[in-house]
């Protein structure tokens, strides 16, 4: 590849859901390629699985793109993409709430939203929107009530998020983040007034900065929206366009369904294999570094491609096959290093209710239209089906 060839960033809703050739060849023998992402900016393009490591390992590479504030010595408002203390204290106020053993005491609840999801969905009958019935309402549920938001308002905050997290040349929707903003401000003056106070993640957030001195009041919005937006669509998208990985693979699936102890390994097979975060965060080199054959200087912008990491054959071996027993599976889909999902093992268990019930009641499942009539919508951070009709 000519070294002043620029590739424009390609996405996955334009593929069917499917990793994009391109990533296949930036991923091949040779330097680093660049890349046009959707808002006008060039990068380096990182596809590798050693080298999208590296990058997310840190080091020499940080997430905060944020210019340095003017004047005063206040202290800077400290964000979830900073690196170091920062980054650390504010991980620290909600980690509890999304370690293992908290994610276990859930679980039961978690089933009762996923059998009462689709319970409804069973009694409306066949044809049915799987996205509407069960992917999308469960993550919904689950994160409104970790954080205290009343369900009745699932769909409006989920429409802010969406807009929030849409990418091109306009960059971000300004008027949803303040309207999601003046919500969440709203809430925190409910818990302060006792009206709302509880054990919920938010009541924890608002003591940390009105008891503890811990959390400044933009931080606490700016967390908040990092929460809510990231349990929202990742979830609903490893449900919806896991299960058409599953129906697509009938060898595959029949194997899950004759041994249901592998769906363990089923579902990161899926967390490897298949698409979800279609544009992952854009990183910036903090000193001159080479990686994958390439000089990087200080300053410049790399963008990483997990998706592309998760199929490299030098780290899985026969990658390119969708393999629901792989063991070992190195997958990145969480992320590495310091900035690793906080919400993983949460998303797992969501995922394995959501597969375990399915399959165990609706044996017959199958997609009610062809693959190729589903719509991905593209143009944000995150991959999703616009709608999965299923038949049982």
């Amino acid at each position: 590849m000519p070294t002043d060839h620029i590739i424009d960033y390609p996405s996955s809703a334009d593929h069917a859901g499917e990793l994009p050739p391109e990533f296949d060849a930036a991923r091949g023998p040779g330097p680093l390629p660049r890349v046009r992402l959707p808002d006008g900016r060039t990068a380096w393009l990182v596809t590798r699985h050693e080298d999208v490591r590296t990058v997310l390992a840190g080091g020499s590479f940080t997430r905060d793109l944020s210019e340095p504030r003017d004047g005063g010595g206040a202290s800077p408002v400290r964000t979830v993409n900073m690196d170091g203390r920062p980054h650390l204290e504010l991980r620290g106020l909600v980690s509890r709430a999304f370690t293992v053993r908290r994610v276990e005491a859930m679980r039961p609840r978690v089933q009762e939203v996923t059998d009462r999801l689709l319970d409804a969905m069973e009694e409306q009958g066949p044809p049915a929107d799987l996205v509407r019935h069960l992917a999308a309402p469960l993550p919904s549920i689950v994160i409104c009530e970790l954080l205290g938001f009343p369900h009745a308002d699932h769909a409006m905050l989920g429409d802010w998020c969406d807009r929030i997290t849409a990418v091109g040349g306009e960059g971000l929707d300004q008027s949803a983040g303040r309207e999601l903003g003046a919500y969440i401000d709203r809430a925190v003056r409910a818990r302060r007034a006792g009206a709302d106070s509880g054990t919920d993640l938010l009541s924890t957030l608002v003591q940390a900065h009105d008891e503890e001195e811990r959390l400044g009041h933009e931080e606490l919005i700016s967390l908040a929206i990092v929460l809510l937006a990231g349990g929202l669509e990742t979830t609903q998208t490893a449900i919806s366009a896991g299960l058409v990985r599953l129906l697509r693979n009938p060898e595959q699936l029949g194997r899950l369904r004759a041994d249901p102890g592998l769906l363990g390994s089923t579902i990161e097979e899926l967390l490897r294999f298949q698409p979800v975060i279609d544009l992952n965060r854009v990183q910036k080199a903090t000193e001159d570094v080479r990686l994958g054959g390439r000089l990087v200087r200080a300053g410049d912008l790399v963008q990483i491609s997990i998706n592309a990491a998760n199929r490299d054959e030098d780290a899985f071996s026969c990658a390119a096959r969708f393999e629901i027993a792989r063991e070992p599976n190195p997958h990145l889909a969480f992320g590495h290093g310091a900035h690793h999902c906080l919400g993983a093992a949460l998303a797992r268990a969501e995922l394995r209710a959501a597969f375990a019930t399915l399959l165990r009641r609706f044996p017959r499942l199958d997609l009610a239209e062809p693959p190729e009539s589903l719509r991905w919508r593209g143009g944000h951070v995150t991959l999703r089906l616009e709608e999965l009709p299923v038949t049982w």
